[in-house]
């Protein structure tokens, strides 16, 4: 074994992998065990590694030959994984593979992919839109459990993943007018940290239980599973179980159900995007493309911002009421504070007339 494939291998790649986020973790996995389950079942019980080295040997001697030995072999990888995974799936698949042959030493050429691979079909469903009335009767199904209630109820006014409510712990939560979380850089999707809040009714249901845990705990699962799958996978058939007993089990024609976890987060986007604009909504929901100076508001700027939103994130009426009373309260006590403090500096100019009046006076002698 030489030197060279001491330092580039499936191991380092894999080592190379943990300044990502936890998701981008798995699916580089996921690539690398399907391809090296491929390779042993196709390409004659070889390694990656081996086949990589066999590669750049060809590619040394006929650079033609080389070229289309890669994308046949890439071209049977896509179309064996296509017997089991979606067009979606491929595509996610197909870029981390890219990125780990790249670190096996082959490169892969965006105009070559174009041109010599066939990928299968993406078939984009049109999103179903949860309407305010649905989300009402998931969060009544649960009232019985305020930590399913809270979780769903964080999910549709935050924005957040299910993955990145699941993973909030007591300790991360700053308790201020309005909760604030931050997720943290190596806990989000994208590798970068954000700052999120939880609306007053999401606050309403964990007071009813925050006080029983401990720091360590986390806010919005109860069970003794510190693994997140599986967190994730028993949350979603909870929402799955309560959408087919409340008649919500609508499905796409690939039989997935309309109504999911990520339903809730593509609620809290809609209404942030009405409100604010979709630069607002993709930064609080952690996508890529936001507009910069969000980042450069201040706190409370920051805040007032989602206090405008946060209305349109209520899913009851009376919720709707108070907040509108709470901001008329709100906006007479800024209208007081504003009229009190232009009394005072009419005070102050009053009383600066006045002085400069006698000044006046004094100079032309006519009081001592």
């Amino acid at each position: 074994m030489s030197i060279i494939t001491k330092v580039k291998s499936t191991e380092t790649f894999l080592a190379s992998l943990d300044s990502l986020a936890l998701n981008t973790k798995r699916n580089y996995l996921k690539s690398v065990v399907r391809f090296q389950k491929f390779c042993k079942e196709y390409q004659n019980n070889m390694t990656p590694e081996e086949i990589c080295r066999e590669l750049l040997i060809i590619k040394k001697q006929d650079e033609d030959k080389y070229v289309d030995t890669l994308y046949d072999v890439l071209q049977d990888f896509i179309s064996e994984s296509h017997k089991t995974l979606s067009g979606n799936s491929i595509k996610t698949l197909f870029s981390c593979l890219r990125g780990y042959l790249y670190h096996l030493g082959v490169r892969t050429n965006p105009q070559d992919i174009k041109m010599m691979l066939k990928f299968p079909r993406i078939e984009r469903e049109e999103k179903y839109p949860l309407s305010i009335d649905e989300l009402r009767l998931i969060i009544d199904h649960f009232s019985r459990l305020p930590f399913r209630k809270a979780c769903f109820l964080a999910q549709s006014s935050s924005g957040m993943r299910i993955g990145e409510v699941l993973q909030v712990k007591k300790s991360d939560l700053i308790f201020k007018e309005r909760i604030e979380i931050y997720i943290r850089a190596s806990k989000s999707k994208n590798g970068k940290g954000r700052t999120v809040y939880i609306s007053k009714e999401c606050q309403n249901e964990l007071e009813k239980y925050i006080d029983t845990l401990d720091d360590d705990d986390f806010v919005f699962y109860r069970g003794v599973s510190d693994n997140s799958k599986i967190r994730a996978s028993n949350t979603a058939r909870a929402l799955r179980e309560a959408c087919d007993r409340l008649g919500l089990d609508m499905k796409y024609d690939n039989d997935r159900y309309k109504i999911n976890t990520h339903s809730l987060r593509s609620f809290f986007f809609t209404q942030a995007v009405r409100k604010h604009g979709e630069n607002y909504a993709h930064r609080m929901t952690g996508h890529g493309g936001y507009l910069m100076q969000y980042d450069r508001m201040n706190d409370d700027e920051k805040f007032k911002m989602y206090m405008e939103l946060e209305p349109n994130l209520s899913v009851y009426a009376t919720t709707k009421a108070d907040l509108e009373i709470e901001r008329l309260k709100t906006l007479q006590s800024k209208e007081n504070k504003d009229l009190k403090e232009e009394m005072e500096q009419l005070k102050h100019q009053l009383a600066k007339q006045g002085m400069d009046i006698i000044k006046q006076l004094q100079d032309e002698k006519k009081i001592l």
